[in-house]
């Protein structure tokens, strides 16, 4: 249950923070990019920002403990209940993916500065020794960070950042995201049941018809059921039923949840006695 609570969930935080963003001029936001620079070389970002102005590279980390950087060899530490375990460096993946999609641009000519950003999902990691060289944040501070980014003159006019966009979109090799507990196999008993906090991930109160609180943080929310379904999309199925939503999200109204269905237009689909829903392609 931790694991979900401060991992996964956070995962979720991460991409929520960028959408808070209000850029300044046109943007492109991929999440999961992979691209081929050549025949024996791939490159795989967690998120990556386009704008006229910069790139942004942003890896991110869904580890807690006490997190140390070494060097000689590259690897992040992790100490979490006096165990020690190894993982591959970070630092070293961002490097690789910047070296290879500058390389991209070089060839295209298209001279734009890319950035690198190394988030922690969870701010109940505690960073040690972090190095000097590198950007790393908590999910919380990266849109302050992305702002910062955002008053950098343009260096693509409007028809170029359209073209760099469309060439790089293009070059996006798709792939069915599995969702993340079939991912990491972890049951979906797992999950903690409620309508979760976008802040602290902790169970929310129904205090007025249009109104939810976190009693753990004090987080305000009108309308966190969408939200909420959403996340069940990304960590359990591509579809749901309305029984699975109700039990999850521990909801006593099929009316309330059918209005939510409608108003996320989800694909209603009959299959024998059940009724499936699941987010549209488009």
């Amino acid at each position: 249950m931790g694991y979900i609570e401060a991992g996964h969930y956070g995962e979720l935080r991460v991409d929520r923070s960028i959408k808070e963003v209000q850029f300044p001029s046109e943007v492109h936001i991929i999440p999961d990019f992979h691209m081929k620079i050549h025949e024996n070389r791939y490159i795989q970002i967690d998120t990556l920002l386009i704008t006229s102005s910069y790139i942004l590279i942003v890896e991110v980390k869904n580890i807690i403990g006490t997190i140390n950087f070494k060097t000689s060899p590259n690897q992040l530490i992790r100490t979490l209940d006096d165990e020690i375990t190894a993982f591959k460096c970070p630092i070293i993946q961002l490097q690789r993916n910047r070296d290879g999609l500058q390389g991209w641009l070089n060839q295209t000519q298209s001279k734009v500065p890319i950035y690198t950003v190394l988030v922690f999902a969870s701010d109940k990691a505690i960073i040690e020794k972090a190095p000097k060289d590198q950007t790393i944040l908590f999910a919380k501070n990266l849109p302050l960070y992305i702002q910062k980014l955002n008053k950098i003159p343009p260096h693509l006019t409007k028809d170029h950042f359209l073209k760099v966009k469309e060439i790089i979109t293009q070059k996006n090799i798709h792939f069915i995201e599995t969702p993340l507990c079939q991912k990491y196999e972890i049951p979906a008993r797992a999950l903690k049941k409620g309508v979760l906090c976008i802040n602290c991930g902790n169970r929310l109160i129904k205090v007025s018809e249009r109104q939810w609180k976190c009693n753990a943080c004090g987080q305000i929310d009108k309308d966190p059921i969408p939200r909420n379904i959403e996340d069940l999309f990304i960590l359990m199925k591509h579809e749901v039923t309305m029984k699975e939503c109700m039990n999850l999200l521990q909801l006593k109204s099929r009316y309330t949840l059918n209005y939510t269905f409608q108003k996320m237009k989800l694909i209603k689909t009959k299959k024998g006695n059940n009724t499936t829903y699941q987010k549209s392609k488009t």
